[in-house]
């Protein structure tokens, strides 16, 4: 008897335990602990936006403010420089024009055509002309280029008369190769003629960019011009 008392207290122990493990509450327990709270589904929406960075360019330093308009001026006080120097030597062809064209162009450049004369004063026109124009700034590559063929020319002229003079490393009784100063003309001519008279010029303070000027003119002329 003691042993069937037993035997029904074990079974309902277990039945006990079972029901109490498959309670619809204890399940609903478990099921509230499976589904993400608003909380968790929050952090996943955070890790998945992306934090948009400004993109940095390298390249600018602290010192671009300062070095831009330094380099401006610089720009402008060589042209000025250039241009203040050059143009004596227009003024001296024409006070000499027989003498130029006899020393200078018929001797060493007889094969040109035309009288000499015309070439003494066309390159005394160019350093002239060109010095008054570059000086402030209009046209400044056509126009440097032309002053660039000319010194080019005086170059040239020194080297037939002198020779080389033994450069680089000679040291000549004058001090300085006779083909020097020209040589050193054309060397600051020609980055006028690459690069143009500066941001302080009349290229681009009035006529909006020597470049894009050349770009209307050339749409006038061919008929590229965008409707």
């Amino acid at each position: 008897m003691f042993a069937l008392r037993k035997a029904i207290f074990v079974v309902l122990a277990l039945a006990g335990n079972s029901a109490a493990f498959t309670n619809p509450g204890n399940a609903k327990v478990l099921s509230n602990l499976s589904k993400p709270s608003e909380l968790a589904a929050f952090g996943r929406k955070a890790k998945v936006a992306k934090v948009i960075e400004p993109e940095i360019d390298e390249s600018v330093t602290m010192f671009d403010p300062i070095a831009e308009p330094v380099g401006d001026v610089a720009v402008l006080a060589l042209r000025l420089a250039t241009c203040a120097l050059l143009v004596h030597h227009g003024f001296d062809k024409i006070q000499n024009v027989d003498g130029f064209s006899a020393n200078v162009v018929a001797k060493f450049f007889g094969f040109l055509p035309g009288p000499p004369s015309f070439w003494t004063l066309s390159a005394a026109a160019t350093q002239i002309a060109g010095a008054g124009l570059l000086t402030v700034g209009i046209l400044a590559r056509p126009v440097a280029f032309s002053m660039m063929c000319t010194m080019l020319v005086a170059v040239i002229f020194h080297l037939l008369n002198t020779g080389a003079e033994g450069f680089p490393l000679a040291v000549v009784p004058q001090h300085s190769y006779n083909y020097e100063l020209a040589a050193m003309y054309v060397g600051v001519l020609a980055y006028f003629a690459a690069a143009g008279a500066g941001a302080y010029s009349v290229d681009e303070i009035v006529l909006g960019g020597e470049l894009k000027l050349y770009e209307s003119g050339f749409k006038k002329v061919f008929g590229g011009e965008e409707e």
